[in-house]
């Protein structure tokens, strides 16, 4: 796991009188040698199948999808406004996310968490996956309102997000290896 370049820091929002919020952002990468970023994408897109490649996540469910139900991600188009119910059964950690960008030419999701029991208040992310001579890499960015709740810092939110990139990682290497290993072709949605 690598620190991605050195972010701004985000302006606070003008809020109603009050002391504006504390804003944190980081970014953190995976490399994955060896795999092409085309491989690595439809894995990464796959909005609706984060319990496949993030460690910890057990649960991801379709709760709110646009109208058009042809294409992509398990015969849905990925348009701004999907809603997924992400959980970890194991801690008792759940969000709703929702989805802000499917941009695959340039292989960038966004999302905003929009509700969830860990203490977040505004928490928008972008994955992209970037070509790396011979491999790709995942990059996850985000930023936030500081996490209200026991054990969290900004640094300890960037360790996880390292983590779980780095697990994601090698998982979507392991997927990619047998999808091109000549057996049946891994379906990747949700």
């Amino acid at each position: 796991m690598g620190e991605v370049e050195e972010q701004p820091p985000v302006q606070p929002g003008g809020g109603s009188g009050g002391a504006p919020e504390e804003q944190w952002r980081g970014a953190v990468e995976a490399a994955l040698p060896g795999t092409q970023a085309s491989a690595a994408w439809p894995h990464v897109a796959s909005f609706y199948a984060a319990h496949r490649y993030l460690p910890g996540i057990d649960v991801c469910e379709r709760v709110a999808v646009d109208a058009n139900p042809a294409g992509e991600d398990g015969g849905l188009i990925l348009l701004p406004g999907c809603v997924r119910h992400v959980a970890s059964s194991a801690a008792g950690l759940w969000a709703r996310e929702q989805l802000l960008e499917a941009d695959h030419a340039a292989r960038r999701l966004r999302y905003a968490v929009v509700d969830s029991n860990m203490g977040f208040g505004r928490y928008v992310a972008t994955l992209r996956v970037l070509d790396a001579g011979g491999g790709c890499r995942i990059a996850w960015a985000f930023e936030c309102d500081a996490v209200r709740g026991e054990g969290w810092s900004e640094a300890a939110l960037v360790a996880r997000l390292g983590a779980s990139v780095d697990g994601m990682a090698e998982r979507v290497q392991q997927a990619v290896a047998r999808a091109e290993g000549g057996g049946e072709k891994e379906q990747v949605a949700g």
